[in-house]
């Protein structure tokens, strides 16, 4: 008996697939841990192979020049041009015909004048503070210096309240023009050297740091003048010399390597020394300037000793000649003058 299967038709054969030779899934997995490996070894991180390997923290960029554009230093400008327009009306304001008033600061202003002179006074300080914090400079070092009392105000309200001065004590054409010169460059100058002092670069540090210390220096030779000419009581003008004094002192030595306590006991010693030559100055009669320059140098004295002792805890040759011999030569200058 045949089998029906001889009968039947062949099975028709499958079409071959053809195979790729087997890689190794084993190496296909070793070589990404291989990899997983290596960046974990790179970033210090363990890594998944499931997970994409991410950029590293590179942290903030290097240090370098960076733009010296600073908010605050626009509302500056504003409020020192704002300021001197106000001691341009109240120089105007105080020319006339003076009175038998001893005082000279006295012999052309009333109440009104004095009035707007304080407001003036009092907006040039919440102006100078409002640029400070608007500066690029507090938002970068607010979380560090957030209690620390901010000296900004110091050389615009002695600034202002010094050309106001002025302005009354001489009452004459020429402070219409310089009364709001000083205003503007106290406010300004101060405002604007603040601000270069944060800048990165350290050529214009420097140059910012001499542009800061002559504005405090050149205040404090207009301020001390003003008090010296107008002959006020003794106890009067000692007072206020050496309040002035002891504020741009503080103001000098704000970026000195000192906590806040010492730094103001070494203001209240400078502006202690100047209020101790304000009485013995009374006794020598001399010009108005004279006077005022002998209290300067007094002031540069004291604060120059100070600064130098604290950046440089000791004092060179150099040192000896600039605090020693020049205020010597400097008084026998102005001995001769008188």
């Amino acid at each position: 008996m045949k089998s029906r299967l001889r009968n039947s038709r062949p099975a028709e054969s499958l079409p071959e697939t053809e195979v790729e030779p087997d890689v190794g899934i084993t190496e296909v997995v070793t070589s990404f841990d291989d990899r997983g490996a290596d960046q974990s070894l790179e970033d210090g991180l363990p890594r998944s192979p499931n997970v994409a390997p991410t950029r590293p923290d590179l942290g903030p960029p290097a240090p370098g020049p960076q733009s010296t554009s600073q908010p605050g230093s626009g509302f500056g400008l504003i409020i020192s041009v704002a300021i001197s327009a106000v001691v341009f009306v109240l120089a105007i304001y105080a020319t006339g015909s003076p009175t038998a008033n001893p005082l000279p600061l006295a012999q052309t202003t009333n109440a009104l004048f004095w009035t707007v002179g304080v407001v003036a006074t009092l907006a040039a300080a919440a102006g100078a503070i409002f640029a400070d914090r608007t500066a690029s400079r507090a938002r970068e070092r607010g979380a560090l210096d957030t209690h620390r009392v901010t000296t900004a105000w110091i050389v615009p309200v002695v600034s202002t309240a010094t050309a106001i001065v002025l302005v009354a004590t001489f009452h004459n054409t020429t402070m219409i023009v310089g009364g709001p010169l000083i205003a503007f460059l106290g406010n300004a100058g101060a405002l604007l050297s603040r601000d270069l002092l944060d800048d990165v670069d350290e050529p214009a540090q420097r140059t910012a740091a001499a542009i800061h210390a002559l504005v405090i220096h050149s205040v404090a030779f207009l301020a001390l003048t003003a008090i010296y000419v107008n002959k006020m009581p003794a106890p009067v003008s000692a007072v206020l010399a050496g309040l002035a004094a002891t504020l741009l002192a503080l103001e000098a030595l704000e970026r000195a390597p000192v906590d806040e306590a010492r730094g103001l006991v070494f203001a209240l010693l400078a502006g202690g020394t100047v209020a101790a030559a304000v009485t013995p100055l009374r006794w020598w009669l001399t010009y108005g300037l004279i006077g005022g320059a002998v209290l300067f140098v007094v002031f540069y004295c004291a604060v120059g000793v100070i600064q130098t002792g604290i950046e440089r805890r000791g004092f060179r040759p150099r040192d000896g000649i600039e605090y020693g011999l020049v205020p010597l030569a400097a008084f026998i200058v102005l001995a001769i003058a008188a």
